[in-house]
């Protein structure tokens, strides 16, 4: 039987049995571990093919800032092969399910309110990582400054641009297809519910960034809630993707603008 037959719950969401419902979450799981480890191959293949072709690992003599360059357009190419893996198999997964049970886990629509609901999504984004930022910095200012300083570096760089791409359009687009998408949409539709996807959405994402500190893990779990929680209220992923794009690109322009000391050790 297919789950359209099934009739839909109070949330006009489609309604399985238990049995079909921990069959198609033990599937979904094995399929985001597939897409991560498929996603991660990319971007090491990626990375390993631009040393190739910069020759940065050659003997040879060096332009003053050449190789800060070429490490940031490194890093860019790998970000950029993960993502790009990650939105074409996330794509390939809605568009196999649409076709087995014509129900989508992708929803692009725009929300209610149109552009004032994204702008009051976003300046609540904004809000919110303000607070929590204010927070650290009062607690541990050193747990910030270390979360940030990988990519302040980066900044200085003459190919920065290339990360401001794979963080204000690459990263929105791959990982609210994953998070907010297939697995928020999948736990949604199970006996998890709203708060269960919510948390679990946002710890799943919160691990993708396990290089960070606590705090900084903190901070992306909170900002995952918001996102899940923006994701159920409007009933569409455009407003995740957008809040997530102007997030993340107004970190990257104060790296840009803040003077190298702000954020430097000590």
């Amino acid at each position: 039987m297919s789950v359209s037959s099934q009739g839909r719950g109070r949330d006009n969401r489609p309604v399985q049995n238990t049995f079909q419902t921990w069959v198609g979450l033990a599937a979904t799981t094995i399929i985001v571990i597939a897409i991560i480890l498929l996603a991660t191959a990319a971007g090491h293949g990626a990375a390993a093919l631009f040393d190739v072709l910069s020759e940065i690992h050659e003997p040879r003599a060096f332009a003053a800032g050449e190789i800060e360059s070429l490490i940031t357009a490194r890093v860019a190419a790998s970000l950029f092969a993960f993502q790009a893996v990650t939105v074409i198999c996330v794509l390939l997964v809605n568009a196999y399910r649409r076709r087995v049970t014509g129900s989508s886990l992708l929803n692009f629509s725009m929300p209610r309110g149109g552009l004032r609901t994204l702008a009051l999504a976003v300046v609540a984004l904004i809000a919110l990582a303000t607070c929590f930022a204010s927070l650290v910095l009062f607690f541990n200012p050193e747990a910030l400054r270390n979360d940030l300083q990988p990519f302040a570096e980066m900044m200085r760089s003459r190919t920065w641009w290339l990360i401001l791409l794979a963080a204000g359009v690459g990263a929105p687009l791959a990982e609210e297809l994953l998070f907010r998408g297939l697995i928020f949409e999948a736990l949604r539709r199970s006996p998890f519910g709203f708060i269960g996807a919510m948390v679990i959405s946002a710890l799943c994402w919160a691990l993708l960034h396990a290089n960070y500190s606590a705090y900084g893990l903190g901070a992306i779990a909170l900002i995952g809630l918001y996102l899940a929680w923006l994701r159920e209220r409007t009933g569409s992923l455009l407003a995740p993707i957008v809040c997530h794009s102007i997030y993340n690109s107004l970190i990257i322009a104060l790296m840009v603008l803040t003077p190298d000391s702000s954020l430097s050790a000590g």
